[in-house]
Parts: structure tokens; sequence; C-alpha cells
């Protein structure tokens, strides 16, 4: 029997995301291929609502393939759609040498625990979420003695976003181009005993024609965040094209070693300069940071940069619209010096931090604020094509309980043709599950952030060809930069 295995695609609600073309090619390639059957092995919504589980479902029925469900976590999500989503996803859970598992809360169900103890034909294949190395030592136990009964040939299971193929589990990294880690999405062939994985090339550079590859690499740079005269430097030998300068203060801006780097950066090759803003706050009932932010914008005009990226205000959430008139009014002199001189401003998104939530938070963590923010700008200077959206992506999967319902494909859907300029880093867990900004992103596959859906939303003409920003805090830019356009060579 050939089976395809559907993992962790993350399908939201929204039809327009890159996950939505993700999902068609693959139901396409399993046709395609004459599967005898699809297999779906958890995590195929994002939030487990009832219109992505209908539409989900409906794809398969089109498809005139069979196929078997079994939930992942992420159809846990919403305590209010979770029985209509179950009842929209429910399959059998065994047929033809395949037995599927519920492990959506980390641990086998009791019907999968009674599956697992059944007496019937032995070699199957045993299709779950969750591997067995988070499942609780009891049901890990009850695995190992269907392995050795003969019960169960093999498992296969997702949830980790890797691939991997051990004697008795294969694990696969699935179909969601935010998370898929080594590789472009993929689809997995199961034939028999062999196993086949099928990539989305579009969603891998290192398929484009050479000419659009390295118009894309051209435009990936570092940011300066700790030591803006060495990034220049190396990254200067290295080829880099564009590069982001963070404000400090006027004095550390003149600085003749600065200033003699940014020379010798143009000199040899250099093209595009940027500077990152001072914040505006809202504190106490006013406004702070007016001065920094001036003196930021005098910077930018005296450097020749030709963007900006600003952060969106540091209001809360339920400040912001008594707020709103007063940070305008702070922002209006000298975002239209910027202006009136072409550069262009990228307003970036910000995130929850720990101890905040999705209601008691920072204003700017969703796309619709992002654009409010960008609606207000623009409307109060009367200029629409030089005030963009500045990406960071790291803020978006670091986004806490937002990460979920705003993917970072989410965020491109929204936000795409609104997009100036990128700000690239990796997140690192942290022991308390919470994530670390600003890590070295050496890898276009990586864990947590992948880089599949920039890709293929950069060649559908989705997200706007902008400046890249490698943003790193722990480690050198330069190398993550040089390491990706490695990794990005056929």
């Amino acid at each position: 029997m050939k089976i395809a295995l559907l993992a962790d695609l993350h399908l939201p609600d929204s039809e327009r995301s890159v996950k939505e073309e993700v999902l068609d090619w693959a139901l396409a390639t399993a046709k395609r291929l004459h599967a005898d059957r699809i297999v779906g092995a958890g995590d195929l919504t994002a939030t487990g609502s009832a219109v992505s589980a209908k539409r989900l479902r409906s794809k398969l029925i089109a498809t005139g393939i069979p196929y078997l469900l079994t939930p992942g976590n992420a159809e846990m999500r919403s305590p209010v759609d979770r029985a209509k989503v179950a009842e929209l996803l429910a399959t059998p859970v065994e047929a033809e040498g395949i037995v599927l598992l519920d492990t959506s809360r980390s641990r086998l169900s009791g019907p999968a625990r009674a599956l697992l103890e059944k007496n019937a034909p032995a070699g199957a294949l045993a299709v779950t979420h969750c591997p067995p190395d988070i499942w609780p030592e009891e049901d890990r136990a009850l695995l190992e003695k269907a392995f050795r009964s003969g019960r169960i040939h093999k498992l296969v299971a997702g949830h980790w976003h890797i691939d991997g193929s051990f004697e008795r589990l294969e694990l696969v990294r699935g179909l969601d181009p935010d998370k898929a880690s080594g590789g472009a999405p993929a689809l997995v062939i199961f034939d028999g005993d062999q196993r086949q994985d099928i990539v989305f090339d579009d969603a891998d550079p290192r398929s484009w024609p050479e000419e659009e590859r390295e118009a894309f690499l051209d435009r990936l740079g570092c940011s300066g965040m700790k030591d803006p005269v060495g990034v220049l430097s190396r990254g200067g030998e290295a080829g880099m094209k564009t590069f982001e300068l963070r404000f400090t203060s006027p004095d550390r801006m003149s600085d003749p070693a600065l200033l003699r780097a940014l020379g010798d950066w143009r000199a040899g090759g250099g093209v595009m300069l940027s500077l990152h803003l001072p914040d505006l706050v809202w504190r106490d009932g006013a406004v702070h940071g007016e001065s920094e932010l001036r003196a930021a914008v005098r910077t930018a005009l005296e450097l020749g940069c030709s963007h900006v990226t600003w952060h969106v205000p540091r209001v809360s959430l339920a400040d912001f619209e008594a707020a709103c008139d007063q940070l305008l009014d702070a922002a209006e002199t000298p975002v239209r010096r910027l202006l009136d001189e072409g550069i262009s401003i990228g307003i970036e998104n910000l995130h929850i931090v720990p101890g905040e939530s999705a209601e008691v938070r920072n204003f700017g963590c969703t796309p619709d604020e992002c654009r409010e923010w960008i609606e207000l700008l623009r409307w109060r200077l009367d200029c629409c094509s030089r005030i963009g959206f500045h990406f960071d992506l790291g803020h978006a999967r670091n986004n806490g309980a937002l990460a979920n319902r705003f993917t970072i494909s989410d965020w491109y859907e929204e936000l795409g043709d609104e997009i100036n300029g990128l700000h690239l880093h990796q997140v690192t867990p942290r022991p308390d599950g919470s994530f670390c900004n600003h890590m070295p992103l050496t890898e276009p596959f990586g864990s947590l952030i992948s880089l599949a859906s920039l890709f293929l939303g950069w060649k559908r003409g989705t997200v706007n060809p902008s400046p890249m920003f490698l943003e790193i805090r722990d480690g050198d830019p330069v190398e993550s930069m040089c390491r990706l356009h490695a990794a990005l060579q056929p």
C-alpha cells in the first residue's frame, strides 16, 4: 500500500496564506503518485478551529483518495470548537495495516491504548502525532510490548517538525513552511518499507533560477547591534550590500571609527544603509523619547540613510486610543523630515513579553494593530508611498499567546504587500518555556523558525522584495549571513 502522509501543516482560517498552496500541492502530489490512502498525523489545523477543519476535510474528500486522520495538540487549542473539530475530522482509527494512535495530549488516549493491546493482525504501521519520547513511561512500555509482539511494525510521528529514520520510528518534518526544519515542506510517501520525501521546491531557493536566487541574496545584510564597526568591516569583505545601524547617541553615531567603516563599506559596494530609530514611549500619561527620536532623525540625514526602522510606539493596548493623538503629534515633525528627504520608513511589529497576555500587553503585536499605526501615520502626513511595514520574524514567532493565532505566514498574508524591510533572527527556548530573541540564524530551514514561507511568498510576489537584516545579539551576524549564502547554493 502506498500511503501519503500529511503532518504539521497548521492550516489557518484564512484561505490566502502560503499554507493553502502547500496543502493543495501536497494533495495534488498524492493524486499524481496514485497514493492508495492519505494519512494525517495531526496538527493539520493551526488553532483547532471549525473553519479550518471544515476546509481541510473538503479538500481531502475532493481528492477521491480514502483518508485517515489522527489529531494533534493544535486540534485541542479551541475549547469552543474542539467537539466540532473532532466531529469534522473523525475517521476510522485502523484500516488495512494502519493504526492511528491519538496522542494529542502528549500521551496515549484510552482508545489508543486499547488499539495497541488489541489482538489483531501483526505488522501494522502506527501513525501518531507526538513521538514516544514525550509520552509517559507506561505508554512507552505499552508501545514496546506492541513492537515485541509484532502488533506494530513501525511508528510514524510528527510534532517536532524534524525528519528522522530509526529502526522502529520515522519522524517527519511536515508541511508548515514556518516551522519545517531541515528542509522545505515535504510530503512523505510510505510504500511498504520504502520512504520517499517529496519537497515543495518553490519554497527552496536552491531550486530557483540563479538570477532569482542571487537577487534575493543581494538584499540579505546585517544589523550592527553590538559591534557596528566590526560588522561593517567583516560584512564588507563578505560582499554585504545592506546594513542597519542602531541609534544609540549622537556622539557614538559620529565616532570617527564608525564613519570610516561606513565610508569603506560604501566604497566597497555597500548600497543600502538603514538606521533603527529609538522608540516613542507612553508613560504616566505623557509621551517620552521625542528628543532621542529627533536626534536619530538628524543622524539618519547626516549619514545618508535611505531607510529607517521604527517600532510601533511602546504604549499599552488599553492606553493606545487615549494616547494616539499625542503620539502622532510627537511623530509628525521628525517623520516628515525623513519623508521630505526621500527616506522610507518601516514600522516594526512588537511581541508579547513574559508576564503579558493576549489582552494585557503592548500595542502593535498583531497585523491589524501594526496596519492601524501605519495608516494613522500616512493619514497624518498625507503620505502612503514611503511608510510601510518592517517585519520582524522572530517577534512574530516569540509572541506568546498570539503566536499560534498570527503565525509568520499569517503576517505575510496580511501585510506582505506593505513590507519594505525585514529583521531575521532565530529564537531559542529557555528552561521556563519562553523564547530568547535575536539568536543566530545560520540555516534557512532552522528549528522554530524556517524561512520557507518567506521564500515562497517572495517567489510568488505576495511579499515585497525588501532589504533583510540579520538582527543578531548573541553571535556574529556576518557569520550567519555567510552561512545562509552557502546553504542556499545548489
